[in-house]
């Protein structure tokens, strides 16, 4: 599986932590229930090289999400409020 997303955590210290993954569902659905299920959790978990890091969510100041192509996924749900089309000025 090709690793092409990548995932940037900035902490409220000013830290930040990078990480490439590969796509984890290529059905519709199962990206839906996986993207409502983060938005539920208190903590962020990533598998690397056989460990489990946790971050809880109240340590990270923003996250930055680079999928290929044009973006999310349009069959992904976003909340209604959601800002779509923005740019970085």
């Amino acid at each position: 599986m090709a690793k092409d997303r990548m995932l940037i955590l900035h902490f409220v210290d000013g830290k930040k932590l990078s990480f490439d993954f590969p796509e984890q569902t290529g059905i519709a659905a199962g990206k839906q229930i996986k993207f409502e299920d983060f938005l539920k959790g208190n903590h962020l978990i990533v598998e690397v090289e056989g460990s489990l890091l946790i971050f809880p969510v109240h340590n990270i100041k923003y996250m930055q999400l680079t999928l290929p192509g044009k973006g999310v996924d349009a069959s992904v749900r976003l909340p209604p409020h959601t800002i779509r089309g923005a740019v970085i000025c």
